[in-house]
């Protein structure tokens, strides 16, 4: 497997969150929490991923932490840490303000950087610049979402609504992806690698379509163009409430991927 793929990897990893919910209310509770999930290809764990959150009435901030680990750390090295901030809008709408990826992945220190103004992104951090992908149009930017904001509403939205229908553009600084969720149903939690919290649980599944920045002449475009199915599934936490505890993908490369929580949530 390439070091590309790889990236691939983390990028879903970090995007795999980002479905929006279009019903929202104004009464869902604060909250702040840590959470630990092990990253599996098929039965290898590969990744482990760290995403701390908070949300308060007037915005929300959070932050994540993806690196490498076991046989795949022998030979692809990965050590990325990303951080966003956003405010609510009216109607509890998600308007980001900035987006951040740094660290080590493919063999180098990257940093992507972005900054929103009325509801448009702008790439003002492209380190190294990726000149063998074809650039996202411009046309296609005003709307969008960072991957975090996507995670934030649809948190939102099951915590106050207990609905998950909706979509969103996501761009990461180099693609978009088009993402759309439906649901909940009622559903337990897969309970392979360890996964603590089991049992009974709320499932939203959802679709996620790259639409912009592809490699060029690349001969896996047609694969990386390709609708990949997932789901995300919601426990009532004691002490948090509602929070996703598993997420399961499927890459157009790679095959099946398992986000898994194996360790307690904290705040």
């Amino acid at each position: 497997m390439s070091k590309r793929t790889w990236r691939h990897v983390m990028a879903a990893t970090l995007s795999l969150s980002g479905f929006i919910g279009t019903a929202w209310a104004q009464n869902a509770a604060p909250v702040s929490a840590h959470e630990k999930f092990a990253a599996y290809v098929h039965d290898l764990h590969a990744l482990d991923t760290e995403v701390s959150f908070a949300t308060q009435p007037w915005g929300y901030g959070g932050n994540a932490h993806i690196h490498s680990i076991g046989m795949i750390g022998w030979f692809v090295r990965m050590n990325i840490t990303a951080r966003m901030e956003g405010h609510f809008g009216p109607d509890n709408s998600v308007a980001p303000i900035l987006y951040d990826s740094a660290g080590l992945s493919r063999g180098a220190q990257r940093h992507v950087h972005l900054d929103y103004k009325d509801g448009t992104p702008t790439v003002t951090v492209h380190t190294p610049e990726e000149t063998d992908r074809e650039p996202v149009p411009s046309s296609d930017l005003p709307g969008t979402i960072d991957t975090f904001s996507g995670m934030i509403r649809l948190l939102q939205t099951m915590r106050s609504t207990g609905q998950c229908n909706g979509s969103a553009n996501v761009f990461d600084g180099a693609r978009l992806t088009h993402l759309t969720v439906h649901g909940p149903v009622a559903d337990n939690v897969p309970e392979d690698h360890d996964q603590i919290e089991k049992g009974a649980a709320l499932r939203c599944d959802f679709i996620g379509q790259q639409t912009a920045g592809f490699i060029k002449d690349s001969p896996n475009r047609a694969k990386m163009a390709a609708p990949q199915p997932g789901a995300v599934w919601f426990k009532d936490v004691n002490g948090f409430g509602l929070l996703p505890v598993r997420v399961e993908f499927e890459h157009p490369k790679l095959g099946h991927i398992s986000l898994v929580l194996q360790t307690p949530i904290s705040h």
